[in-house]
């Protein structure tokens, strides 16, 4: 018994040097912590859509990409929540605020901290100062029914896709086109008016790509390139210096290549490295950079006062562009 207990002994005092000298060593090098993680603390993120993005969710895609931060920061949560642009003014109203905010234009955001990126900011910048950068970005194309076999006296309008935010008509007429005759209905009745074959072209976005592919119907699109205003940004509006810390390596960890040649997995594109695509027409939309933009902190007010002077120069009063140049970013 006397020799077990003295064998038990020097297996135990054994298997602790062991774990003390080389199983510390293997530890470091596998970058697992042999201590409990310190909290940090958790970094919510509001997300608001104000157009229509490729395929998917971008709130999904932004919760994956989350967790993986997550794993690159021990005791740092990311907290996501969808809001609409009124529930966000609602919940701001009320004194709540995220530390993280990912939106699109016409969610009139404000209260922002600086960024710290060194990066074009497409619209995010105020005072010289940019406090907002895409994180993923959309555009505008004119799409082609070849089958179609309408009255061939007649030249049917052109349906254009508009939603409350987004103006695809100024993006067709800052591209050097020129039409009088549209027909203006929100993204899905215009894609639907579309595929029933009534409508020769389509003025649409990656969106209505993405729909086509997986109707499988034919069709041939141009990109435009005059004008982008479905940018979705990423912006801190943390009060806490601490977690805007952490927010700030969020955001340039958003921002790096790994995770922005992943966005096809949603259908969009990188304001900043190429996303491959091995459809044509996807990948030519990402060839087409915008010569003029709107800034990110544009009021739903001047969105709609732009809409209004974009459907006036489409119908022939070509002076409401030269006003209109007043208002954008180029």
């Amino acid at each position: 018994m006397k020799i077990l207990r003295c064998t038990a002994a020097a297996v135990v005092i054994f298997a602790l040097a062991f774990t003390a000298f080389y199983g510390k060593t293997k530890i470091a090098e596998s970058g697992v912590s042999a201590l409990p993680a310190e909290y940090k603390g958790i970094l919510t993120l509001w997300h608001i859509d104000t157009f229509e993005g490729g395929v998917g969710s971008r709130k999904q895609f932004l919760m994956s990409m989350s967790r993986d931060f997550e794993k690159r920061n021990t005791g740092v949560l990311v907290m996501a929540t969808e809001h609409t642009v009124n529930s966000a003014k609602q919940a701001f109203n009320e004194g709540k605020r995220p530390d993280l905010i990912s939106f699109g234009v016409g969610a009139d955001v404000k209260d922002m901290r600086p960024l710290d990126i060194d990066l074009p900011a497409y619209g995010g910048v105020y005072g010289g100062v940019t406090y907002a950068v895409p994180w993923a970005r959309g555009g505008y194309c004119v799409i082609e029914n070849p089958d179609y076999v309408g009255n061939k006296k007649e030249k049917p309008p052109i349906i254009v896709s508009q939603g409350e935010y987004t103006n695809p008509l100024l993006a067709f007429l800052l591209s050097g086109k020129s039409e009088t005759d549209f027909e203006i209905l929100s993204p899905m009745d215009a894609y639907v008016k579309f595929v029933s074959g009534k409508v020769r072209y389509l003025l649409g976005t990656q969106r209505d790509i993405n729909r086509l592919y997986t109707r499988g119907m034919d069709f041939v699109s141009s990109p435009l390139n005059g004008y982008n205003d479905l940018y979705q940004y990423i912006a801190i509006t943390s009060v806490d210096p601490v977690k805007a810390e952490y927010c700030q390596k969020f955001v340039k960890f958003i921002l790096s290549d790994d995770i922005q040649k992943n966005l096809h997995k949603i259908g969009m594109y990188s304001c900043y490295y190429r996303v491959e695509y091995g459809e044509p027409d996807m990948a030519a939309m990402q060839n087409a950079e915008s010569g003029y933009f709107i800034s990110a902190f544009s009021s739903a007010e001047l969105i709609r006062d732009l809409q209004a002077k974009s459907r006036s120069a489409a119908a022939g009063n070509t002076g409401e562009l030269t006003e209109i140049k007043k208002l954008i970013v180029s």
